[in-house]
C-alpha cells in the first residue's frame, strides 16, 4: 500500500463512505505489518460536503482548475504590475471562470446523487476565490484534499480560516420535495451571491492597486522635485568652482609677477 494513493482514494468518496473507507485501509495497512502507514491513514479527517465537492471538482475538471490557477498568476503579475486595464479584463475573467466552475461542481455533485445546499455553494465559490487569490491555497486545492473551504481576505498575504460545514440533519420522508422552479431560483440566487464576492474582492484589489499607482506617483513627483534642486545645487556648485578657479589664475600670475620682482632685487 502507498500512503498518497490511499489517501487519495480516500478523499475521492463520498463523505458518507469516509469512515468506513478509512477504517478499510488501516486494517488492510495493519494486515501488511505497516503499523506507520496505518497511524497515518487513521489521522486522515473527514472532509465536509463542500470539501468533498472542492475535492470532485479537481478530479473532474482538472484543466479548468489549472486554467484557473493560471488566471490567479495572472492577475498577480498584473497587480505587481500596475496595468490597470489589464486587472480590470481578468477581474471580468474571473468572475466567468468562478462561476462557471460552481456550476460544475454543482453538476458533478448532483450526478452523484448528492445535491449542494446553497450554503456549500456559496463556500465553494469563496474557496476558489481564495485559490484564485493564494498561490499555496491553489496548491493545496489542486492536490483534491480539501477538508472544508477556505477564504482569502484583503489584498496581499491570505489570511486562512477552515469553515466546517455543520452537520444536517438526515433528509425526512415528511419534508416537502423541493419544486424545480424553487431549486432553478436558488441556484440563480447563488450564482448572483457567487458573483457578488467576485465582485467585492475585485473592486477591494483595485483600490489597492489604484493606491499603489497613487503612491508611486507621489514618490516620482519627490523625486523630480529632489533632482531638479540637485540639479540647481551642481549649477550653483559649478558657478563656484569657475570663480574659485579664475581666482587661482589670477592669484598664480600675481605670485609669478612677485616672484620676477623679487629676483630683480636680489640682482
Amino acid at each position: 500500500m502507498d500512503f498518497e494513493r490511499t489517501a487519495d482514494e480516500l478523499y475521492a468518496v463520498d463523505p458518507s463512505e469516509f469512515i468506513a473507507a478509512r477504517r478499510a485501509a488501516v486494517a488492510r495497512a495493519k494486515e501488511s505489518g505497516d503499523a506507520t502507514l496505518a497511524k497515518n491513514l487513521g489521522a486522515l479527517r473527514k472532509p465536509t460536503t463542500t470539501g468533498w465537492a472542492l475535492n470532485l471538482l479537481v478530479r473532474v475538471e482538472p484543466d479548468s482548475l489549472d486554467r484557473l490557477l493560471e488566471l490567479g498568476a495572472a492577475l498577480r503579475a498584473a497587480q505587481q504590475a500596475l496595468h490597470g486595464d489589464e486587472l480590470r479584463s481578468l477581474a471580468t475573467r474571473r468572475a466567468a471562470v468562478l462561476s462557471a466552475l460552481t456550476d460544475r461542481a454543482a453538476s458533478a455533485a448532483q450526478d452523484r446523487g448528492r445535491p449542494l445546499s446553497e450554503t456549500a455553494l456559496r463556500e465553494i465559490g469563496q474557496s476558489l476565490s481564495a485559490a484564485l487569490a493564494e498561490p499555496d491555497i491553489g496548491a493545496d486545492l489542486r492536490r483534491g484534499r480539501m477538508l472544508g473551504s477556505v477564504s482569502y481576505s484583503g489584498f496581499g498575504p491570505a489570511a486562512l480560516a477552515s469553515v466546517p460545514e455543520p452537520a444536517a440533519p438526515p433528509p425526512s420522508d415528511a419534508e416537502p420535495i423541493e419544486q424545480p422552479n424553487e431549486a432553478a431560483r436558488k441556484q440563480v440566487e447563488t450564482r448572483v451571491s457567487v458573483a457578488e464576492t467576485a465582485a467585492h474582492q475585485a473592486i477591494s484589489e483595485l483600490e489597492a492597486a489604484t493606491e499603489k499607482v497613487n503612491q508611486a506617483k507621489q514618490q516620482l513627483s519627490e523625486l523630480r522635485e529632489a533632482l531638479s534642486r540637485a540639479e540647481q545645487e551642481c549649477r550653483f556648485a559649478e558657478s563656484a568652482r569657475r570663480t574659485a578657479e579664475e581666482a587661482a589664475q589670477c592669484a598664480g600670475t600675481e605670485l609669478e609677477h612677485a616672484k620676477n620682482l623679487a629676483a630683480e632685487f636680489d640682482t
